[in-house]
């Protein structure tokens, strides 16, 4: 099995139209998500310099899109990490298998993230020694 690295992670710019009126930013989920879309939550309202996530997921598929504001997502795949800039207008899909964090950097920054599974507890590695651990018994199982 083919575990996915943070060297694979590629962020994306969202086609954006502003005109006197403000920015619009369409998502086409079927050309932009690389995935059917199950759930859709925002994180929102959070302090600057806060982090959130800080966890992998077995299964689950995300594509985060930065909304308003900037985050950095501190990506970790147990062997490399690698933090991606995210502004308004640009994502990030994180694949399962990849530990990520969300470091909010400016005043009003807004998370919106696209799940190809509705939540379930039992799918989520908090704990990066688990995560790790995890990791490896796929990479010996492939």
């Amino acid at each position: 099995m083919r575990l996915p690295t943070v060297a694979s992670l590629k962020p994306a710019a969202l086609p954006s139209f502003r005109d006197e009126h403000g920015v619009l930013v369409p998502i086409d989920l079927a050309q932009a998500v690389p995935f059917p879309v199950v759930r859709v939550f925002w994180v929102c309202d959070v302090p600057p310099g806060t982090i959130r996530g800080g966890h992998a997921h077995k299964a689950c598929q995300q594509f985060l899109v930065c909304v308003a504001g900037s985050l950095a997502v501190e990506a970790d795949d147990g062997v490399a990490q690698r933090s991606v800039r995210l502004s308004a207008g640009s994502a990030l899909h994180i694949p399962p298998g990849i530990f990520a964090a969300e470091r909010y950097e400016t005043p009003g920054a807004v998370l919106m993230v696209f799940c190809d599974r509705p939540y379930e507890p039992a799918d989520y590695l908090s704990d990066r020694a688990a995560f790790i651990a995890y990791r490896r018994r796929l990479h010996g199982a492939g």
